[in-house]
């Protein structure tokens, strides 16, 4: 088994920052941590046996802040284009594995239930799909970017 290093643990934090659980159990070997969110029975995380202690903001410093995912405004570019939204956060792959074509590029034919992405979120992938037949108009997001439950990630024109 692999060590978990601070980037796994930031990506962690990330995606229960973004996600709608209130609470994470996690073991990994002799590592346990417990995680959860205001609202919840306790905000602490408590390192289980075998946990080595980690200054954060040592590491932090190294490392440089995450930058900041930057959203296309695709929606008011194209008002009456049907959003394809996020099913959860997690991660957005365009491809269904790396190297391969995307799914669907801008100016592609789409039939109501083809796939059009994946978000992933701790190996759970999930098919993401088209709502409508039509045409991929925009794609809001890059392959391999955070999104939020609910970010659009691109707009289909509908098709009759």
């Amino acid at each position: 088994m692999s060590e978990l290093t601070y980037r796994d643990v930031v990506r962690l934090l990330e995606l229960i920052d973004i996600s709608d659980s209130v609470a994470l159990e996690l073991t990994m070997g002799d590592l346990r941590l417990s995680v959860e969110r205001e609202g919840g029975r306790s905000t602490q995380a408590r390192p289980g046996i075998g946990a080595k202690p980690v200054s954060v903001s040592a590491v932090a410093r190294e490392t440089g802040p995450a930058a900041p995912v930057a959203r296309s405004d695709a929606a008011s570019e194209h008002p009456d284009a049907i959003p394809v939204s996020a099913p959860m956060g997690g991660m957005f792959y365009a491809a269904p594995a790396p190297g391969q074509p995307p799914f669907v590029t801008e100016g592609q034919e789409v039939k109501e239930g083809d796939q059009v992405g994946i978000v992933e979120v701790m190996k759970l992938f999930t098919a993401v799909t088209a709502p409508c037949d039509g045409k991929v108009v925009a794609i809001a997001v890059a392959n391999q970017d955070t999104v939020a439950k609910d970010d659009i990630l691109m707009l289909i024109e509908a098709r009759p």
